[in-house]
């Protein structure tokens, strides 16, 4: 690896401060690398395959003409196209990213005309859905920070809950909550009726009843008996509807998106404020998070007194994980706006609380899922998906001690991301296969999914809410962890985190360039080391490698030459490649979705 004096002089695109370093050692392209410029243009196709087929010239998906759907929202047709703008910020077509654009606002005008949306955002609906949803929203950013549309609507969409929005008075600034599990557009939605929850209702069958001592209701099949639903459904709103609950947190990326735009500090001040609040609800309860918050601030206010009962909270409908995800979501928001840890002493206290009611069973730790008034109960294999993501992001001992624990436990019956754990070993050095048995696996998802596209002559008017996310062909897992080194998006609210992201500085725009490849090969809290491959035998490709996926991280150095800035440029000759060893300093700068040839904010 070579660093010419004078190649600055040849490279006018570049900042003048930026670092480049030039490959030239000769590579034949390893496999993993053609497979995954492979997996990459395939994606592309089936991207295109996939909109083509399911939406109209004007961007509207082929589906029913008339929906009546309660507050059942627009998520699942979000969700279902979220992966198109991903595809491109790994490497893969612009045009993909533009097709998302497009179909976002499609679905927008479609679920305005069936009335869920109003004013581009949904009316009402709870935030593990408004999280399904807007994880489509979140990659918008990373494709393009200058598209103006997409930031004008994360300004208003935050307004909507920070106070900024009359119209959606959704937040409780002097107290510091939300005031309605069901919130959005119209502002909180404080009573619930029977229209609300269908066709919702049919899936309830398939849970446990939200409250045992409901008049007239002896099981979940009083979903679907007119009279018993509509019991079911005044019950929980007379005891869910009003007041916060800790799903809730699941709308800091949204508020954070407005800032990622816009470095303006009220929106970061918004997510501290309003996190710092359920850590109080914590402590004030024994170290418990309560599940649900009345209007006056008070826990069980609605109730009976009871610290569980409330809406995706501990008793229903599935218990804890629910709680311990969006404190996740909320602590990874808030770690990537003050670069500390410490927010995730909020999950994690609450994973140690439900790790304690537990025992091993046949080798397996089973933990409980819920707590009513039977106290703990319904075991299950503790999940593994709280240490992975918590040890992620903060590099903890204790979250490593307990995946360690998980992972040797037996492997058929184990309760993680089995994906997840094969890939931190091959970062241990271990399974050496993973790369190639992962892509091998997504490129293959792709193939099964482009089929049943090229084959589909279905009704729209019989699809049901499900049918984009079902069907979408683009398998972006084992791109995000072997050439970003980060997990995948948790589907339930989440935003990309990853160790590196790559842009093209030719094109001028996010992404791998043509014909190069990345594999991370090793993540420590102060080190990451990547391959990059020209897999070109002609032509040079230059890349821009960046800190993070806002560039929060600095790189220090990179194979021993000093850096000191959230990215630099590696300049890969024909047919070269090498192993690229980075210092960095987590958390150095400000998060931003600024490309990073642009000067600092």
């Amino acid at each position: 690896m070579k660093i010419p004096a004078a190649l600055f002089a040849v490279l006018p695109l570049l900042r003048a401060d930026t670092v480049l370093l030039r490959v030239d050692t000769p590579r034949t392209p390893p496999p993993w690398a053609i497979l995954e410029r492979h997996l990459l243009a395939a994606l592309d196709d089936a991207g295109e395959r996939f909109v083509s087929t399911y939406t109209h010239p004007d961007g509207t998906l082929r589906w029913k003409e008339r929906y009546e759907g309660g507050m059942n929202s627009s998520d699942d047709s979000y969700e279902g196209f979220r992966n198109l703008s991903l595809v491109h910020v790994l490497g893969g077509s612009r045009r993909l990213d533009q097709r998302h654009r497009w179909v976002w606002d499609g679905i927008t005008k479609m679920f305005t005309r069936y009335g869920q949306i109003y004013r581009e955002f949904d009316s009402n609906w709870d935030w593990m859905h408004h999280g399904e949803g807007y994880t489509s929203f979140y990659t918008l950013g990373l494709a393009d920070p200058h598209d103006a549309r997409f930031r004008d609507r994360a300004r208003r969409f935050a307004a909507m809950y920070t106070g900024g929005d009359p119209e959606a008075p959704n937040y409780d600034p002097q107290r510091n909550m939300m005031r309605a599990v069901m919130n959005g557009s119209r502002g909180p939605k404080m009573e619930w009726n029977t229209r609300d929850w269908t066709p919702t209702n049919a899936n309830l069958t398939y849970y446990h009843l939200p409250y045992d001592d409901i008049p007239g209701v002896a099981s979940p099949a009083g979903w679907i008996n007119d009279d018993q639903f509509a019991a079911i459904v005044k019950t929980m709103s007379d005891r869910m509807a009003k007041g916060d609950v800790p799903i809730n947190l699941t709308a800091t990326p949204l508020i954070a998106d407005a800032y990622l735009y816009t470095g303006d500090a009220k929106y970061k001040d918004w997510v501290l404020r309003y996190v710092r609040g359920w850590e109080e609800r914590t402590r004030a309860n024994n170290g418990i998070t309560p599940d649900n918050v009345g209007l006056s601030g008070k826990p069980g206010e609605y109730t009976n007194g009871n610290w569980w009962g409330g809406y995706y909270g501990w008793r229903w409908p599935r218990g804890g994980i629910d709680i311990v995800r969006a404190e996740i979501t909320a602590a990874r928001t808030a770690q990537l706006l003050t670069g500390e840890d410490r927010w995730f002493d909020l999950p994690r206290s609450q994973v140690a609380l439900i790790r304690a009611q537990g025992k091993v069973e046949r080798g397996i730790t089973m933990t409980p899922q819920r707590h009513d008034q039977r106290g703990w109960n319904s075991p299950w294999p503790e999940p593994g998906y709280p240490y992975i993501r918590m040890w992620m992001a903060t590099f903890h001992p204790d979250d490593w001690r307990h995946m360690q624990r998980i992972m040797s436990e037996p492997r058929g019956r184990r309760a993680g991301m089995d994906a997840d754990f094969d890939w931190v070993e091959f970062l241990m050095g271990k399974r050496p296969a993973y790369p190639m048995d992962a892509l091998t696996r997504d490129l293959a998802e792709v193939h099964r999914k482009v089929k049943h596209i090229l084959e589909e002559h279905g009704d729209p008017e019989t699809w049901v809410d499900s049918k984009w996310a079902d069907v979408e062909p683009l398998a972006v897992d084992a791109l995000v962890r072997l050439t970003l080194g980060g997990l995948p998006i948790d589907l339930r609210g989440e935003r990309l985190y990853c160790a590196l992201r790559y842009f093209d500085p030719v094109r001028r725009e996010a992404g791998l360039p043509p014909d190069v490849a990345a594999l991370v090969t090793r993540i420590e809290k102060d080190r990451v080391d990547v391959e990059l491959v020209n897999t070109s035998a002609s032509a040079e490709r230059r890349v821009i490698v960046q800190g993070g996926a806002y560039g929060e991280h600095g790189i220090v150095s990179a194979n021993g030459v000093a850096v000191n800035a959230r990215a630099f440029e590696v300049l890969l000759e024909p047919g070269a490649g090498a192993k690229v060893e980075m210092a960095v300093k987590r958390f150095a700068h400000q998060p931003r979705y600024a490309w990073p040839w642009e000067a600092e904010r």
